[in-house]
């Protein structure tokens, strides 16, 4: 991650708090620069619905503020995949309802992913 931007943009995209606080932090923030979005900030925003510690709608309102956030870039090299997820969980109205299970397999797609890279750097 980015070490030139801390902050509300960073907490928001590591969900660190309450939800609408951090987005209200954000909107209201003057900070400049640019925090990294990674599978691993997408992995621990899903298990918190599929454990239970977050609803599905904060999910999506997550979603669609760190999509929308000028100072979120996208992980290099998973561009496609973490796009991808980030547009169907901040639209499900156009794709499927936010649910445990599609929460599960999202979980299960990111962690394929990390683990066939953590394999590749191992050889």
């Amino acid at each position: 991650m980015d070490t030139t931007r801390s902050g509300p943009v960073e907490d928001l995209v590591h969900w660190r708090g309450e939800l609408a606080d951090l987005i209200q932090a954000v909107g209201q923030s003057e900070a400049k620069g640019t925090v990294t979005f990674s599978r691993s900030h997408a992995a621990a925003a899903v298990t918190k619905v599929a454990t239970g510690l977050a609803h599905p709608d904060e999910l999506v309102d997550w979603a669609n503020a760190v999509h929308f956030e000028d100072g979120v870039r996208i992980e290099d090299g998973h561009e496609d995949l973490l796009t991808q997820f980030l547009l169907e969980i901040s639209t499900p109205e156009l794709f499927e309802p936010i649910t445990v299970p599609v929460c599960q397999r999202w979980l299960h797609i990111i962690r394929a992913s990390l683990a066939s890279e953590a394999e590749a750097t191992g050889r």
